[in-house]
């Protein structure tokens, strides 16, 4: 299996993603994928865009950093995924896969969180929302940073996005 280092943190307007994120990420994504999918996910070259259906589990962190974390899903894995999660077949359309997704985020950050810890970083976190659509567009505040980490598996292909947000002075005119 291939292994990634993790990207450069992209700054932008005084908000960057700081490196010790994105090992959390990767970290909590290996160890809560392994649990749940019995192997990890392998991180491939980030697409920069996918034109088909998504579905996205999305939290978001405040403390020492703040950020958002989303998970998405091709629609043609997220079926994949909640077989295994779940135990029974759920239709990529359905109210349910939307629940089966913002769960496993949920799972996902609380690993985020311990990880943070391990890293000295202090943070809490939302509940999970979720989002479809074919294309799926997240679009975050102007400015912030974004990294996109994309992963293949036997359950097939979904990526992580994360985006740094502006601290209170970044918001401020002139700034």
């Amino acid at each position: 299996m291939s292994t990634l280092t993790a990207p450069d943190p992209v700054s932008t307007a005084g908000a960057s993603i700081h490196p010790a994120i994105v090992d959390a990420v990767r970290a909590s994504l290996d160890k809560t994928y392994s649990a749940f999918f019995t192997e990890r996910p392998e991180p491939i070259e980030y697409l920069e865009h996918h034109e088909g259906p998504c579905i996205a589990g999305i939290i978001s962190f405040v403390g020492d950093r703040s950020f958002t974390f989303s998970w998405i899903l091709k629609k043609e894995t997220a079926p994949n995924v909640a077989q295994k999660f779940c135990g029974f077949e759920i239709p990529f359309e359905s109210a349910d896969m939307g629940d089966m997704a913002g769960e496993l985020v949920n799972v996902i950050a609380g690993e985020i969180i311990a990880q943070l810890e391990r890293r000295g970083m202090k943070a809490s976190m939302s509940l999970p929302t979720v989002a479809r659509g074919a294309p799926l567009e997240l679009i975050p505040e102007v400015g912030p940073s974004i990294a996109n980490l994309e992963y293949t598996s036997s359950e097939g292909g979904f990526w992580l996005r994360l985006a740094a947000a502006k601290t209170i002075a970044q918001r401020l005119p002139g700034r």
